[in-house]
């Protein structure tokens, strides 16, 4: 994991890997932050603004997806991972 808060993780069984980014949206008109990502960069140590993301397509990644506040991305991870098992139902 990096200074930033990004980390991967790989799928050992489909040799997958996903990256995960804790993004800043620090609203200028506040004092304090608010974070997209339900305060996991305050867990992990870190987060980045969403324009200095590494997370497009232009960069190959498929599949984007933001969680909502609160949500675990180990969590949301292992969801699809076990959905993909059971042959896309669930």
């Amino acid at each position: 994991m990096s200074s930033t808060g990004r980390y991967f993780i790989r799928d050992h069984r489909s040799g997958r890997v996903f990256c995960v980014e804790p993004i800043n949206r620090r609203d200028q008109k506040l004092d304090e932050q608010t974070w997209s990502n339900g305060g996991i960069d305050q867990v992990r140590g870190g987060a980045i603004p969403e324009e200095e993301s590494i997370i497009t397509p232009e960069n190959g990644f498929r599949d984007i997806t933001w969680l909502p506040p609160g949500t675990s991305p180990d969590g949301f991870i292992d969801m699809l991972l076990k959905r993909e098992e059971l042959g896309g139902q669930g």
